[in-house]
C-alpha cells in the first residue's frame, strides 16, 4: 500500500469509519473503512476500504496528501466492474485519468486546475482551512476535479446552519444549474471540525453503474 521507505517512517495511524445508507429507503449499503497514516505529526497518506454488509472489500481508494493537501494525488478502484479514477502527478504535469469498466480503455489527459483547485479528499482539508469563514456565513468557490470526465467543475459552499454543529451546502457555482441540481450536505463537528455527517451523491456506483444517492454517518475514535 505504501512505499517501503514510508512505513518505516510512519509513526501513528488513525481508523473511523462511515456507513452508506441510502438517502431515499434508509437501506444500508456500504461502510467507508478509513485509515490515516501520519509522519511526524502529519497527515501524509490515506487508504480507504470499501465493504459490503458481509464485511467483504469491493472497492479501495489510496491517497498521497504530500505535497498538497487540498490536491492530493489517489486511485478509486472498483473490483466489481473495473471502475478506475484518479488523478497522478507525472513529469510536473497533473494528469486526470479514467475508466468506466474493466474492458474499456484507461482514458488520460493533462489538466491545469485554476485555483482555487481541490482533488477528492482533499476538500476534507479545503473545509478545515476555511472553516472558521465558512462557517461565520462566507461563501467561497473553488474548481474540483472530476477525473471520470477528465475536467473540472466551478463549485461553491457555504453555510446553512449553525449550533454545535456547521451545516454545509456543496453546490454548483452556477445559478441556473443550481435550480436543477440538488446540493450535497455536510455536518461538521464545530469543536474537532471532523464530518460526522454526509448526504448527496456518493463516489461508488449502483448496479446500474450510476452513482448512488447517500447519507453517511461517520464514526470517530475517542483519543485519535
Amino acid at each position: 500500500m505504501l512505499a517501503p521507505e514510508l512505513l518505516f517512517a510512519i509513526e501513528k495511524t488513525v481508523h473511523y469509519r462511515g456507513d452508506a445508507f441510502d438517502l431515499r429507503t434508509g437501506k444500508f449499503l456500504y461502510s467507508e473503512n478509513h485509515t490515516e497514516f501520519y509522519r511526524n505529526g502529519v497527515h501524509t497518506h490515506s487508504y480507504v476500504s470499501y465493504r459490503d454488509a458481509a464485511g467483504k472489500e469491493f472497492a479501495h481508494k489510496k491517497v498521497n496528501f504530500v505535497p498538497e493537501k487540498t490536491q492530493p494525488s489517489f486511485e478509486l478502484f472498483d473490483s466489481r466492474d473495473g471502475y478506475t479514477e484518479g488523478i497522478r502527478r507525472e513529469n510536473g504535469k497533473t494528469i486526470y485519468y479514467a475508466r468506466r469498466k474493466a474492458e474499456e480503455p484507461l482514458k488520460s489527459k493533462a489538466v491545469v486546475t485554476p485555483k482555487p483547485a481541490v482533488f477528492d479528499a482533499g476538500f476534507d482539508y479545503f473545509v478545515r482551512e476555511n472553516f472558521g469563514a465558512l462557517c461565520s456565513g462566507k461563501i467561497l468557490s473553488f474548481y474540483f476535479a472530476v477525473p471520470v470526465e477528465l475536467d473540472y467543475f466551478a463549485f461553491r459552499i457555504s453555510q446553512k446552519g449553525s449550533g454545535e454543529k456547521c451545516l454545509l451546502y456543496l453546490e454548483l457555482d452556477n445559478f441556473f444549474l443550481r435550480q436543477l441540481v440538488k446540493p450535497v450536505k455536510l455536518w461538521y463537528d464545530n469543536q474537532t471540525r471532523r464530518l460526522l455527517q454526509y448526504e448527496g451523491i456518493s463516489n461508488i456506483n449502483g448496479p446500474d453503474g450510476k452513482s448512488l444517492r447517500v447519507r453517511i454517518v461517520f464514526r470517530y475514535p475517542e483519543n485519535p
